[in-house]
């Protein structure tokens, strides 16, 4: 990059890349930075992938929490027989919670418009599934909260299905012996 251009400003801001790129590019006063802004996207940052600043910053305790509470359902239900309604609705408040909380994180940290909490009002999943693939967009961070919530609803499900397959097999040797 040169500082040398016709038409190098005098006051720090945001101008035209003197590269000709379509984005703005910072001046410092001095020299032009590698911080580029976006105005299609709203976004600020090193490059288009880096908008909101440090990667692991996106990755909160907040979402991690949302994406691990199906294991206290997993262990509710393969440690009891039957788990309490109040277990249900104890992992959806916590959900909507825990998803306003990141929410508000994800603002404090400089992400501009990250996926709205009250998703989580529908489901958990789908607001750890699109939480992940907004702040993915906006940051190019990975989608690991997204894969690790699906890996456990994977397991979840197989476990249910064999928890019924194991009770369906069990009513069938049952009504076999007593016709036979």
């Amino acid at each position: 990059m040169s500082d040398a251009s016709p038409d190098v400003p005098t006051q720090r801001g945001w101008y035209a890349d003197p590269a000709g790129l379509p984005h703005k590019r910072w001046w410092d006063g001095d020299q032009w930075t590698e911080h580029l802004h976006d105005p299609e996207r709203n976004a600020y940052g090193i490059d288009g992938a880096l908008a909101a600043g440090a990667q692991a910053s996106v990755f909160n305790n907040y979402i991690w929490a949302i994406a691990l509470l199906p294991v206290v359902s997993f262990l509710a239900l393969t440690s009891a027989e039957t788990s309490s309604p109040l277990l249900g609705w104890g992992i959806a408040i916590g959900s909507v919670v825990l998803a306003y909380l990141d929410h508000r994180q994800l603002l404090r940290d400089g992400l501009d418009r990250p996926f709205h909490w009250a998703w989580a009002i529908l489901s958990p999943g789908a607001y750890v599934v699109g939480r992940s693939v907004t702040v993915r967009r906006l940051t190019g961070a990975s989608l690991a909260p997204m894969w690790v919530w699906v890996a456990i609803m994977l397991v979840y499900v197989l476990t249910v299905l064999g928890k019924a397959d194991g009770a369906a097999a069990a009513a069938l040797g049952g009504t076999a012996a007593l016709g036979g």
